[in-house]
């Protein structure tokens, strides 16, 4: 039977499985337990160099890791890793051997002479390393045979003989090591092995979340990808789903041997992605931890350029052909280009903290705040964050001398000052175990609001009438800003001091020892649009998330100051956004500009329109489509003898995570591009179609330009419609 329906076989049986469990109720953490003191594990592997290994025995020293796992084929025995292994003779913790047979082999398994070759190896791996103690794993990643050449054929003929020879030797045995959640080949897996009578003493899957972008969203691969809500599949529930299989083959442990965020992934939609991997490790580890269902958890390589916690210093074009959770075979580059990351440390201060302690609840049941409760034997302590770009208020879940009392703690473990908001970057906050904190409420984000965490912090609008978010450094520049923007106080001056008055009214005020900031106010509400947005944030509400969203993404927005909605407003007007003003020249500037001269303000046309290029093609590469991208909703700011660019009037970006391949966007692409070039002549147009193309690996086609001609016919007609019907009237 070929894999394919090798696959359909176990599908079916396991979703018998399934629907006969409790597993749908399985979606929080419920249950009080300790948390094992040996919870976290790293993979590792070392080089040539002599040096490498005292440098991996010295950071694992300091991230306190009592897990080490270490992936080892046929030939391995005479490299750094069985240099390595002998070295660890005396590690006090647990040391874990993957072994699988190399890719060059893995298609001879089935044979007679593959199986022999194969059982010498695990022999002479049991024998050479006797003296040492460690489990072992059999295969690896074994539901991706394009990665591994391995068929369940070969698999299983694999796992008898290592099984029986590790059986002898007295070694426990993990397995079957299966990549992201496809608990039906665990399933399928487990129920051969039991005919067989070969289960393993523990059972291992890797835990990944990467493909979920962040830890804890419902999974879209798992069934209908549009609709994740439909079965709820969270970190939670797949750990749930782990646990009812190893109860359902009377296995002991639930061990996941390795997961990480691959920064290059990461960084497809971050500027910052190893900032952002560190809040990610936090989160991923303490939603393990708390739900308690697997014994250990490990990261991947400590040591690697796009997913250790160690940076080789090296930036390879290339990943390694075999991928590196399947097998990890050295630590490239050498320790003095070594440099520890972010995810290092935040990983460390985990493992300081959590692993020991006794988890007691979880206050949410919303899956885009988390706040998790764990007592140690002196402190009662807290662990919050939400889902990326999500906010809170937290003085709605504390009483404001509970969050006085506490000692709060960023995800590296540095001091900080006592946090005014819940975000997607973890805070753990400690109390001494006698004082432990009631909440007032259960958690919930504000509604609507999409924000980037920054170096600024948000302070929420406390009113009888108003609710409202503010950005600022510090307590005293919220005040100030309050002060001369609280919403009682804008009045949308008249039409002559204004900067827009129609829809929006749109004016600038100077707040002293500040600077000046823009305050847009809806003015007015086509009826059909009051309508059919009545279930979406309000126009002031749009605009801030429009901002955010940019910003997140690394793309330059007028910096959000602040943002006030009316409680119980049914007009949708009474509502504020603002932002900071910066002296700028909009795109309709340049237009006027460039009708006479080539040159502005010591730019050459080409320089301008190719870095505008760029700066699109980034926005839109990292799926973000601006919807409105007028001429006028483009500033260019100059400083410094230099230029760059800035998007104002944000109220209609869109915001995309998947699919983000020139193909699949063209539409919303060309959408931007036609608008932001419909002033220009055909000389400005075809530089920055030209270099934008090339951006993508393409060439502007006729059809392309058409779709410019096209959008000069509507707006030419739109502008003759106006001037009949002014006529008229």
């Amino acid at each position: 039977m070929n894999d394919t329906l090798v696959n359909l076989k176990y599908l079916a049986e396991y979703l018998f499985f399934y629907f006969n469990s409790g597993i749908k109720h399985q979606e929080l953490p419920n249950r009080s337990h300790r948390v094992p003191e040996d919870f976290i594990g790293i993979n590792i592997a070392s080089n040539d160099e002599l040096e490498t290994d005292d440098y991996i025995f010295d950071r694992i020293h300091e991230l306190g890791v009592k897990n080490l796992r270490i992936y080892f084929t046929y030939t391995d025995f005479n490299n750094h890793k069985s240099r390595l292994l002998k070295k660890l003779k005396d590690f006090d913790g647990n040391l874990i051997i993957n072994i699988s047979p190399p890719i060059k082999d893995a298609s001879s398994i089935t044979t007679e002479h593959g199986i022999l070759v194969w059982k010498n190896f695990v022999e002479k791996l049991l024998n050479e390393f006797k003296e040492i103690k460690f489990m072992v794993e059999i295969g690896s990643t074994i539901n991706r045979q394009s990665w591994t050449r391995i068929s369940y054929q070969g698999f299983y003929k694999l796992w008898s003989v290592a099984f029986n020879v590790c059986r002898i030797k007295n070694r426990k045995i993990m397995g079957p090591n299966v990549t992201d959640f496809e608990p039906f080949v665990n399933f399928g897996i487990l129920k051969s092995l039991q005919s067989k009578h070969q289960l393993p003493d523990l059972l291992s899957n890797n835990m990944f979340a990467e493909r979920t972008i962040q830890p804890e969203p419902y999974d879209p691969r798992v069934f209908i990808r549009k609709f994740p809500q439909c079965f709820k599949f969270d970190l939670y529930k797949k750990s749930a789903v782990y646990k009812f299989l190893a109860q359902e083959f009377n296995i002991k442990g639930i061990i996941s041997p390795c997961s990480f965020w691959s920064i290059k992934r990461i960084g497809r939609l971050k500027d910052q992605p190893e900032q952002q991997r560190a809040k990610y490790i936090t989160r991923y580890f303490v939603m393990l931890a708390a739900k308690g269902n697997f014994e250990k958890a490990f990261w991947g390589a400590l040591i690697c350029h796009r997913e250790g916690l160690i940076h080789n210093g090296l930036n390879e074009p290339e990943y390694p052909q075999i991928e590196q959770v399947t097998f990890y075979p050295e630590a490239k580059g050498y320790v003095s280009n070594y440099h520890i990351t972010q995810s290092f440390r935040a990983l460390q201060f985990f493992n300081q903290t959590v692993p020991g302690s006794t988890f007691i609840k979880s206050y949410s049941d919303n899956p885009a705040i988390q706040i998790l409760e764990f007592e140690s034997d002196t402190e009662t302590f807290h662990i919050a964050w939400t889902q990326n770009n999500y906010i809170a208020d937290i003085q709605k879940f504390y009483h404001i001398n509970q969050l006085n009392t506490a000692i709060s703690k960023d995800k590296y473990g540095n001091n900080i000052n006592q946090p005014t908001s819940i975000n997607d970057d973890p805070i753990y906050l400690f109390w001494p175990k006698e004082s432990r904190p009631s909440l007032i409420q259960k958690p919930f984000i504000y509604p609507h609001a999409f924000v980037e965490q920054s170096k600024e912090k948000f302070y929420f609008l406390h009113d009888e009438y108003w609710s409202g978010i503010t950005q600022a450094k510090d307590i005293e520049t919220y005040k100030l800003i309050l002060k001369y923007c609280h919403p009682d106080t804008l009045l949308p001056p008249d039409k002559d001091q204004s900067l827009r008055k129609s829809r929006n009214a749109v004016w600038i005020k100077d707040i002293p020892n500040f600077g000046k900031v823009v305050i847009k106010k809806p003015m007015s509400i086509y009826r059909h649009k009051r309508f059919l947005d009545r279930n979406r944030p309000n126009k002031s509400l749009r605009a801030w998330n429009g901002t955010h969203i940019l910003l997140s993404k690394g793309i330059n927005a007028a910096k959000p100051i602040a943002v006030f909605n009316k409680k119980h407003d049914p007009s949708s007007l009474e509502n504020y956004y603002i932002s900071l003003y910066k002296e700028g020249y909009s795109f309709n500037d340049l237009a006027l500009h460039f009708k006479n001269d080539v040159i502005f303000k010591g730019f050459t046309m080409r320089q301008i329109f190719e870095q505008c290029a760029e700066f699109i093609n980034k926005m839109h590469s990292r799926g973000v489509f601006f919807n409105d991208l007028s001429a006028g909703n483009i500033l260019m700011l100059i400083e410094n003898n230099n230029f760059h660019f800035e998007l104002i009037d944000t109220g209609r970006v869109k915001n995309f995570n998947s699919s983000l391949n020139y193909k699949t966007r063209k539409t919303q692409r060309m959408k931007d591009v036609v608008r932001l070039l419909n002033k220009f002549d055909w000389e400005i147009r075809n530089i920055f179609l030209k270099h934008y193309f090339a951006l993508n690996n393409k060439k502007p086609s006729f059809f392309t330009k058409l779709q410019l001609v096209k959008y000069d016919v509507f707006v030419n007609s739109k502008r003759l419609r106006k001037k009949i019907l002014k006529k008229l009237s």
